[in-house]
């Protein structure tokens, strides 16, 4: 037997110990954890991806048509969304607008939702008396022409978002107790002032 070649263990231990082996050996850590915590988060996702109020947030604004017509405020972007149309006696839905918009007396009341929303990741959680409190990343997967119209800024597909949210455990079940963003819901809060005459 030559003396110059190396015993079976030893080289069993050299390939053990060899770069490709040990970046495959951390690959397997980290595919393993990223499953565990899909699989850890996946009930809490489905939690959120399933409230309507995060899933798919009511567009609630309500405005008179007899509002004077600015080609620079959420009127003018309205009228070139082809949503309503200006007259000297006030503003007319079309066809289009009626999809999304109710007359009742001299206003206009939306029956729209914003788009759709899922969430896309989970981080920062924290645990305590049946509650989880973490923040989240979500996204939009689609937007209704009055938000993409109307909000200032809109909202964008393909873009993540990060809010928080409060889910409890109620029979087995993860159930939503708060959830807060500003993407959609400041500039919502703003177009509402702005249409109610709070704000010009």
């Amino acid at each position: 037997m030559s003396s110059s070649s190396t015993p079976a263990p030893q080289q069993f231990f050299r390939r053990l110990l060899s770069p490709w082996a040990v970046a495959g050996f951390l690959l397997g850590i980290f595919l393993l954890i990223q499953g565990y915590l899909f699989w850890h988060d996946r009930a809490l996702i489905a939690a959120l991806d399933n409230f309507p109020p995060f899933a798919t947030p009511v567009f609630e604004l309500q405005f008179s048509k007899k509002t004077s017509y600015d080609p620079l405020s959420f009127i003018g972007r309205g009228k070139q969304a082809g949503l309503w149309q200006w007259s000297p006696e006030g503003l007319i839905l079309t066809e289009k607008g009626r999809k999304f918009f109710r007359e009742s007396g001299e206003m206009f009341i939306s029956h729209a939702t914003a788009g759709k929303r899922r969430v896309t990741r989970l981080r920062n959680q924290q645990a305590g008396d049946g509650e989880r409190r973490f923040e989240l990343f979500y996204e939009w997967v689609e937007i209704s022409p009055p938000a993409a119209a109307l909000l200032f800024p809109p909202p964008r597909t393909g873009e993540e978002y990060l809010g928080q949210a409060v889910l409890i455990q109620e029979h087995g079940a993860w159930k939503v107790k708060s959830f807060h963003s500003l993407d959609f819901e400041k500039p919502m809060v703003r177009l509402q002032e702005i249409a109610s005459g709070v704000l010009k």
